[in-house]
C-alpha cells in the first residue's frame, strides 16, 4: 500500500479527514502533496483524537480491519507505520482502552 492508497483508504472511512489532510496544518504533507506511510498514519492519529468521540462505531470497526491489514506483514514499513505513528500516537488518549 502506498502512502496515497493509505490517505484514501482513511479518507473513504471518514470523509471530513480530507479537510484535516488538505488543511496548511498538516505537516506530514510535502508540499508537492506526497507524504510518507508514518506521516499519513501520524497526521491520521492527530484526526482520530481530535474527533474519536463522533466517529460511528462501524467505522471504527472498519479501521481495526485496516489495521490488521496493515499489521499482517511484520517488520515491514507499512507494519511499522500502523504501529508506530498510529497506535502509539494513541496509547495514552482518553479513549485507548475502548477503541484496544
Amino acid at each position: 500500500m502506498t502512502p496515497d492508497e493509505l490517505v484514501g483508504r482513511l479518507v473513504g472511512l471518514f470523509p471530513d479527514f480530507a479537510d484535516h489532510w488538505e488543511g496548511p496544518d498538516n505537516l506530514s504533507r510535502e508540499a508537492d502533496g506526497s507524504s510518507t506511510l508514518c506521516g499519513a498514519f501520524a497526521e491520521f492519529s492527530h484526526y482520530f483524537c481530535e474527533h474519536y468521540e463522533e466517529l460511528p462505531p462501524e467505522r471504527l470497526q472498519a479501521l481495526g480491519w485496516v489495521l490488521a491489514e496493515c499489521m499482517a506483514e511484520p517488520d515491514t514499513e507499512l507494519d511499522e507505520a500502523a504501529a508506530t505513528c498510529f497506535l502509539e500516537n494513541i496509547a495514552a488518549e482518553r479513549f485507548h482502552g475502548d477503541f484496544e
